[in-house]
């Protein structure tokens, strides 16, 4: 029973992989390759704090899977013990990949607490619906108010890097969080309203377009606000950088929600991330976000008036 649900828990992630346009192997060697890349780059950097955020990564991605409504469906399903059994397995699988990272940057003390961290929570469910978390998104729904909820851990993270790197006077530390939370932020455009959510906003595909980007900025900004006014406060010499940076990030922000509509009322393929990619090539943002504007409102306008 076991091996048949790590079997079919394996053939739907390869499914979904399809469904995104990619080839399970070409997905699983970028995955690896994002993180060996990243963690190399991190212990480059920071090669004192890299390793506990290779942990509290890797920790991050196991919470998913500890939500309590999954915890009790493998209790109902397959009992208390084959259902930690389950969980246990599942980390490790994750934590693998983070376990090679560390062992490769010679890091072997916290190579061997990581599975540990990663068995103990297994062990961990997490309830999701215990309290509502307030959210400064709450006029604007839907994307920044899911998205902040789900992402809140990750947050936190990404403001305590920016701390670190006012702590230990390095501005590129800062800058990567607010890239990062920039993504962040341009990954809750990667699913899309339902049509009849589209529909009743009852104007015409230009002026909803231009609704969802001047929110979009705003929020993005709004989130950001706190780590722009901490860098430019400590590095005022580089102001202009972090804005820049800043501007960046929403540039993708607002690329990510254009593609998102250019393949409405289905979801961003291969060929929108290939353009989304170039638009970290400048000349390219010049071509690429006109080309999903004018897709969107082509898509829109079987929903909209």
């Amino acid at each position: 029973m076991l091996t048949h649900y790590l079997i079919l828990q394996f053939k739907l992630l390869n499914r979904n992989f399809r469904d995104f346009g990619l080839h399970p192997l070409l997905a699983y060697m970028l995955i690896f390759g994002a993180i060996a890349g990243l963690g190399a780059l991190g212990f480059q950097r920071q090669p004192e704090y890299a390793p506990y955020i290779t942990i509290g990564l890797c920790a991050l991605l196991q919470m998913r899977l500890s939500q309590k409504q999954r915890s009790d469906f493998l209790n109902i399903v397959y009992g208390d013990k084959t259902k930690r059994l389950i969980r246990i397995i599942e980390n490790l699988i994750i934590s693998t990949p983070f376990v090679v990272l560390l062992l490769f940057e010679n890091q072997y003390i916290a190579a061997m607490m990581l599975p540990v961290v990663s068995a103990i929570m297994a062990l961990i469910d997490f309830n999701s619906r215990s309290f509502v978390m307030p959210t400064p998104f709450s006029k604007h729904p839907y994307e920044f108010v899911v998205g902040f909820r789900k992402t809140f851990l990750f947050i936190i993270l990404v403001y305590g890097l920016t701390v670190i790197s006012v702590c230990v006077n390095n501005l590129n530390l800062g800058l990567c969080s607010v890239f990062a939370l920039g993504v962040v932020c341009a990954m809750y455009y990667s699913k899309v309203e339902n049509e009849y959510y589209v529909w009743i906003f009852a104007e015409s595909p230009n002026k909803y377009l231009t609704h969802k980007i001047l929110t979009a900025i705003k929020n993005t900004f709004l989130m950001t606000l706190p780590m722009i006014a901490l860098l430019t406060a400590f590095f005022p010499e580089n102001w202009w950088i972090v804005l820049l940076v800043t501007a960046i990030g929403m540039i993708i922000v607002i690329t990510f929600l254009l593609a998102a509509y250019s393949a409405y009322p289905g979801e961003i393929g291969l060929m929108e991330l290939f353009f989304i990619g170039l638009t970290l090539v400048p000349p390219f943002v010049l071509v690429v976000i006109p080309y999903f504007y004018v897709r969107s409102l082509n898509r829109l306008k079987n929903t909209l008036v």
